[in-house]
């Protein structure tokens, strides 16, 4: 955590902004498009998704780095040599993803309702 931060505010704030970035790439990225959609390309998904990194660094990155992704944090606790500090952070970014995960299951039904009836 930064200096004056704590590890839970470092954490909830790691937690919060990953849930952000895979709740985006979930919906952008892997949702179908809708039908009133002309293309089938979405052009748009890369610049939501490198919003949410972008907001999500300049937000927190006095917090906890921003790192918002576990694969970064092996990369910064290798770095520092520190292992409580990657499993404390990436314990909350997992957590988020996971969140994300079950609020994208739960706000896109149909994405799914298909799948069942096959």
């Amino acid at each position: 955590p930064g200096s004056g931060y704590s590890a839970t505010a470092a954490g909830l704030c790691e937690c919060f902004f990953t849930f952000v970035l895979c709740y985006v790439v979930l919906a952008v990225a892997t949702a179908k498009a809708p039908p009133s959609l002309r293309t089938q390309q979405n052009f748009q998904s890369g610049l939501a998704i490198g919003s949410c990194v972008t907001a999500g660094g300049f937000a927190v990155g006095a917090v906890s780095g921003g790192l918002l992704n576990p694969a970064v944090a092996i990369g910064i606790s290798a770095q520092a040599l520190s292992l409580r500090s990657f499993l404390t952070l990436a314990l909350w970014e997992l957590t988020g993803a996971l969140l994300a995960a079950m609020v994208f299951r739960l706000t896109h039904l149909t994405e799914y309702a298909s799948a069942a009836k096959v």
